[in-house]
């Protein structure tokens, strides 16, 4: 079965989308954008900042689906400017408990509402949580 989610503390969609998708004790997140829940204005600061909101925008829909970072099994990052890697990079992985999960890094042209930063992520949740 495939439970489609929609998480009402979480940034609104921009685009026809769920938040997260759950087949069996996985879920998948729709990438998440540097949208502040509040206002659902995006966060147009630097690659430190977006990097954060887009972080903590993923915190909120990993804790209710019953998951967490340190569930994570693997994600995609999208960014707009490559020569911003490290800076995005140090504080994606301030997120995780060690090890980290599998992760692919892709730069791209541009993202939806003229954001830099975009993360989507795969998670196990625990039976605890089932």
């Amino acid at each position: 079965m495939i439970e489609k989610l929609f998480i009402d503390r979480a940034p609104q969609p921009i685009a026809p989308f769920s938040h997260a998708c759950r087949v069996g004790d996985l879920v998948f997140i729709t990438g998440q954008m540097p949208t502040v829940p509040e206002t659902n204005e995006m966060l147009l600061g630097t690659f430190t900042e977006q990097t954060h909101r887009v972080m903590q925008n993923l915190a909120i829909v990993l804790e209710e689906v019953g998951s967490a970072f340190e569930y994570v099994v693997q994600s995609r990052v999208f960014i707009t400017n490559m020569g911003h890697f490290d800076e995005v990079n140090k504080v994606y992985a301030s997120y995780f408990p060690q090890p980290l999960p599998t992760r692919t890094c892709i730069g791209v042209t541009g993202l939806a509402g003229g954001a830099d930063v975009e993360v989507d992520m795969i998670a196990w949740i625990p039976p605890s949580q089932q």
